[in-house]
């Protein structure tokens, strides 16, 4: 219920924290409202208010809302943050009935094993610890192949989670036919608008429908910034992401901090953002107008990206591209977007002052490429080396937990985690 007294106007491009102050003081709620408010914390905005309607109607697209109570006290004094796990499988079905979610090939339920995984972890690490100096909330983000009693099961777990609509990949879709870009040549205009987001649709492309969500995470507008790790990376150390918390709070004018690498000018595993609602209209722009080779998003031309690599005490130039410089690594996706919403148009949108890809992060241990925790008979592979193994045989014990009641975790997941471990455990240090 709102107040019926003349409240100040509310400066929409501060983060939610500081806008449910600003509504506090401005009389938006009336003293019963806030006295629910400070206890609860589990706040609904109208989104108009906030600006993202406006995108949503011009770009026939819907922008769901994180579902979930936060823990952030929005009149507190320490900064409110989430970390971001997105979680999409390529939503093909199969008649292999092996996996207790049904409909699921074996590839599929590997990778939602590794998902559940990841948030018990983080949920727990989160909630038993915490941030020091920070509030934080777990936040998923999904697409719609992701079971109905998986997300219950998230939410259970003390995370929110945050559906990505099928809409937005549609958007992305047409942007890629209309850019003639090489996965829109494969494409029509039918596809686009009816097909489910398959392999057997689209092929190995799919993925790309899911890594352009990774930037979803800043339209959580509610947070004063937004940690996104990938699914094969785990926080560690809290204090690590303290430090990096701190780090980036402490400079107003950062908008991302992220690492370079020596394939793509921005790495989008690991980073910190500044959520802002002219960032979401960019990269809502960027996928509507499409993403070519040679022009890269909204035709921005022939511009050479700095790569790097890493030396002792730093970072140093590496290989650059040249005139192929939206060929790198993921520049059709999560990576490309990234460095033309944060580096190419940053001069054009306000909240965006400042990238910093020289950071070094400590908080996260990635266990990529075939290196999965929960890959089957992980360690049996040859062509996996010793150190790798070594590494591996160090996180089940972090990883593996108490039975959940949930069955895919219980019947499925916790014994494959198991049987790795003691394959692995002939590689202990």
């Amino acid at each position: 219920r709102r107040s019926e007294a003349v409240a100040k106007p509310i400066d929409s491009t501060m983060p939610l924290r500081l806008l449910l102050t600003a509504a506090l003081a401005a009389g938006v709620w009336t003293g019963s409202e806030q006295g629910n408010l400070s206890q609860s914390y589990d706040i609904a905005f109208n989104r108009k208010d906030i600006g993202l309607s406006e995108l949503e109607s011009k770009y026939n697209i819907t922008l769901h809302e994180a579902l979930g109570k936060t823990n952030c006290d929005p009149t507190g004094s320490e900064p409110c943050s989430a970390v971001i796990v997105l979680a999409g499988l390529l939503s093909e079905r199969s008649e292999d009935t092996s996996c207790p979610y049904d409909g699921l090939k074996p590839s599929q339920c590997n990778f939602m094993c590794g998902v559940m995984t990841n948030i018990m972890y983080h949920a727990k690490l989160l909630n038993e610890q915490g941030i020091p100096g920070h509030q934080v909330d777990l936040v998923v983000m999904h697409d719609e192949s992701i079971p109905d009693d998986a997300l219950t099961f998230i939410r259970s777990q003390g995370a929110r989670t945050l559906k990505l609509d099928d809409s937005v990949k549609r958007l992305a879709c047409r942007g890629f036919i209309e850019s003639e870009q090489t996965l829109g040549k494969k494409l029509s205009a039918d596809v686009c608008e009816m097909s489910p987001f398959s392999g057997k649709m689209f092929g190995n492309h799919e993925v790309v429908f899911v890594q352009i969500f990774k930037l979803a995470a800043l339209t959580l507008l509610e947070y004063d910034s937004v940690t996104h790790v990938d699914v094969d990376q785990f926080i560690e150390e809290p204090t690590h992401l303290a430090e990096e918390l701190s780090y980036f709070h402490s400079n107003p004018k950062l908008s991302l901090l992220a690492n370079g690498g020596k394939k793509a000018p921005i790495n989008a595993g690991h980073w910190v953002a500044k959520p802002g609602l002219e960032l979401v209209r960019v990269w809502i722009e960027d996928l509507h107008a499409g993403y070519s080779e040679s022009q890269g998003y909204q035709n921005a031309g022939l511009i050479t990206p700095k790569m790097h690599e890493r030396i002792e005490g730093g970072w140093s130039d590496a290989n650059r591209h040249g005139s192929s410089s939206w060929k790198f690594v993921g520049a059709n996706r999560d990576q490309g977007l990234m460095f033309h919403m944060f580096v190419v148009k940053c001069a054009d949108v306000g909240s965006c002052d400042g990238v910093d890809t020289s950071y070094t992060f400590n908080s996260v241990e990635h266990f990529g490429g075939s290196k999965k925790p929960w890959r089957v008979g992980v360690c049996q592979d040859k062509n996996i080396d010793k150190d790798s193994k070594v590494r591996l045989n160090s996180i089940f014990d972090k990883i593996i937990g108490p039975p959940t009641g949930e069955a895919f975790v219980d019947s499925y997941c916790t014994p494959v985690l198991k049987q790795n471990r003691a394959e692995c455990a002939k590689y202990a240090e």
